[in-house]
């Protein structure tokens, strides 16, 4: 497999409160973004939080028989630890947020997708784009009921109010997902300071037109182009491409 990663504060945001992670792990591999939410004190310690918990859960249970509860469990995980570190004494009361994570069979014909909050996953496959989450915002509701469209969502006031994140509640229901990988498809992960401002066709041009090398600054540096006004990361994986 390979993978490509980029993170930028942005232009407006004073600090970036967005972490990410590739692990390599006996049974395949481990992704995630997650975005700290911004305005609450504890937004980077959060997101760091669920990386790193995250990965210690999976480390621990990988050779489970089922990936999917495996990743479902250590969100849940998570979110224990999250809420354990704000009520502590150097904790940060409301600290919260975004986790979408990945994990791809040693095989890699596979990818689980565990997430919670509005960052997301895309699939590249058979020449087109498909987001495989669905956010977790007022502005998704409304997309998911029909209300308004995708394009709207992106202008929506809403679009940043969440509707679930780790750490701001005691329990929080884990969207699992189970996709199988075709030769060439390529995995997105990203938070929202992307999707914002740049479209799922735009991601996907970025994707076709530019050298591996090149894709997650690319797209980084469009978001920035357009006004950067949040944290943006990337992560782009080819499963089935030979490690370099």
């Amino acid at each position: 497999m390979e993978w490509r990663a980029e993170t930028s504060r942005g232009l407006v945001r004073p600090k970036n409160e967005d972490s990410w992670s590739v692990v390599d792990l006996p049974t395949g591999w481990l992704a995630m973004v997650a975005d700290g939410l911004g305005g609450h004190d504890g937004g980077e310690i959060a997101s760091a939080l669920a990386v790193s918990s995250i990965q210690e859960y999976v480390k621990e249970h990988f050779a489970d028989d089922d990936p999917a509860n495996v990743l479902k469990q250590a969100i849940l995980y998570g979110n224990g630890k999250i809420r354990e570190s704000a009520a502590g004494d150097q904790g940060f009361p409301g600290m919260g947020t975004t986790v979408t994570c990945v994990m791809i069979t040693c095989d890699r014909s596979k990818v689980f997708v565990g997430h919670v909050g509005d960052s997301r996953a895309y699939i590249v496959s058979n020449g087109e784009i498909r987001r495989i989450t669905e956010d977790h915002s007022v502005s998704g509701e409304l997309v998911r009921n029909g209300t308004i469209s995708e394009e709207d969502a992106m202008r929506h006031p809403g679009r940043n109010v969440l509707t679930m994140a780790l750490g701001t509640q005691e329990t929080v229901d884990v969207d699992i997902y189970e996709e199988e990988l075709n030769p060439d498809d390529i995995v997105v992960l990203c938070t929202d300071g992307l999707t914002s401002l740049v479209s799922p066709q735009e991601i996907y041009q970025v994707l076709v037109m530019c050298d591996k090398d090149q894709v997650a600054r690319k797209l980084v540096d469009l978001a920035n182009e357009r006004g950067g006004h949040d944290n943006i990361t990337v992560i782009v994986l080819w499963p089935q491409a030979a490690s370099s």
